[in-house]
């Protein structure tokens, strides 16, 4: 599995389709059976709109998919909300992001197109 992480609209897709190959195209904002999920921060929400909990959602969808690889928006930077709701999307994103992130064999972050390395296993770990 693979996590791809960076601001919005940094690259993440075109990168990921240049160094992983081309893939069918994507679903957005939901698990599904495609190699690439897209947009994790808009999954997460939607699974706690839905009254759900998004890390045992997510890490059930990456055990079921280890060949999948994940993009994720950054969401933690800059001013916390006042909203307890945001806050709380945030922080769940975040915990999503950390537990894919111990999982993962490879983790990059994306800015301005390019790629930095943060986590690379020759196997998953």
């Amino acid at each position: 599995m693979i996590l791809v992480i960076g601001g919005h609209a940094q690259g993440k897709l075109d990168y990921v389709r240049e160094q992983y190959g081309p893939a069918e195209e994507e679903i957005g904002c939901v698990l599904g059976e495609n190699r690439i999920v897209n947009h994790l921060e808009k999954i997460v929400y939607n699974i706690l709109e839905q009254g759900g909990d998004p890390l045992e959602t997510v890490l059930a969808h990456a055990d079921a998919h280890p060949d999948a690889i994940y993009l994720c928006d950054e969401v933690g930077s800059g001013v916390v909300p006042v909203d307890q709701g945001q806050r709380r999307w945030r922080e769940a994103v975040g915990r999503c992001c950390t537990a894919l992130a111990c999982r993962a064999r490879r983790v990059e972050r994306v800015f301005c197109g390019l790629a930095m390395v943060l986590k690379e296993c020759e196997e998953e770990p």
